[in-house]
């Protein structure tokens, strides 16, 4: 039977991090009969969660498989493959507000149990849901996250011009994320005032134009255009996600993938991941970050080995043969 696929296309109306970075590459590469149901206009987060029960369904053409790329899915439609992307809501409930959280638990169990199949984006995810989810070997599939383009290294002149248009006046080191409490600011943030190093600034990139800054050695961004980014990976000392927990850890790819050297947590995702493309760093220990930071800045052959490992890393990981494996999946189920 020729498959064809409707896809949950919710995520278009939010703004891109890692999850709807992942939604959009994958979807534009899926070379079956495809077509997106999306909101009309943004729904906001209630008006979402409604949208997707209730009107979502009903605009699904008969015996069509479902593809809900985003961690949430409508509970009537069993042929359905949701992407979750890792567990943290049941293993750092902490980190969300109790009704997100709580929401989510609730959801991802219905789903869990009549979605035809659950892709993840790694081996630890997929062990983190099966615990919590209960699901059978057979159901669950790890698809690895990819990088493409304009994730590359970038000319001198470009990433020269982007420097210049933020105000970047020194060598620099780079996090790129959000506020959340697994991004682990507040401990990159002791490392930095540990280096105390005045030949480098720090660069903490947010999501919403939101850029952090410490006693004044980081240079405030108003705002990081995602056009922007390739440049900023390129052109930087090194990149330092020293996040608490990730299903993937997709910016280190990115990062990896324009060249720059990465300094990441030997937690939850990143080892199976970046194995020795990364310098990994115990991320609750500060002293380790300012260890690892010091050590790029003071060993060429250190950097220069990172970059190689880096690069061959991305080119491991493609989005288009995450693509594939995706749509065997659906197929599996069609």
């Amino acid at each position: 039977m020729t498959l064809k696929l409707a896809i949950n296309a919710r995520f278009q109306h939010r703004r891109i991090t890692g999850v709807e970075r992942y939604a959009h590459e994958i979807s534009k590469r899926l070379t079956s009969a495809k077509y997106f149901i999306a909101p009309k206009r943004p729904p906001g987060q209630v008006g979402g969660h409604l949208w997707e029960q209730f009107i979502l369904p009903a605009k699904i053409q008969n015996g069509d498989v479902l593809w809900s790329p985003a961690n949430a899915g409508p509970w009537l439609v069993r042929n359905q493959a949701v992407t979750i992307h890792d567990a943290s809501v049941f293993d750092h409930p902490e980190w969300f507000t109790p009704t997100f959280a709580a929401w989510t638990r609730l959801s991802w169990k219905i789903l869990a149990r009549r979605a035809r199949a659950i892709i993840t984006v790694s081996e630890f995810s997929r062990q983190r849901l099966k615990h919590h989810l209960s699901l059978p070997d057979e159901k669950i599939h790890v698809i690895h996250n990819g990088v493409g383009e304009p994730f590359e290294p970038q000319s001198a002149g470009r990433v020269k011009a982007v420097k210049e248009k933020y105000g970047i006046r020194k060598p620099y080191f780079l996090f790129v994320g959000t506020m959340e409490p697994r991004k682990n600011l507040r401990v990159l943030l002791q490392a930095w005032e540990q280096l105390n190093l005045k030949t480098h600034e720090l660069f903490l990139a947010g999501a919403e134009g939101k850029v952090f800054s410490l006693a004044g050695q980081a240079e405030s961004l108003t705002h990081i255009l995602d056009e922007d980014l390739p440049a900023l990976y390129s052109g930087t000392t090194a990149f330092v996600f020293p996040s608490l927990y990730e299903g993937f850890g997709l910016p280190v790819l990115e990062a990896m993938a324009c060249g720059a050297p990465a300094i990441t947590s030997n937690t939850t995702a990143f080892p199976e991941i970046f194995g020795d493309a990364a310098l990994l760093i115990d991320p609750a220990k500060p002293e380790d970050i300012t260890r690892a930071m010091q050590e790029i800045i003071e060993n060429d052959l250190l950097a220069n080995t990172l970059r190689e490992r880096g690069l061959k890393k991305a080119r491991e990981l493609s989005w288009e043969k995450s693509a594939v494996k995706t749509e065997a999946v659906f197929k599996g189920i069609s």
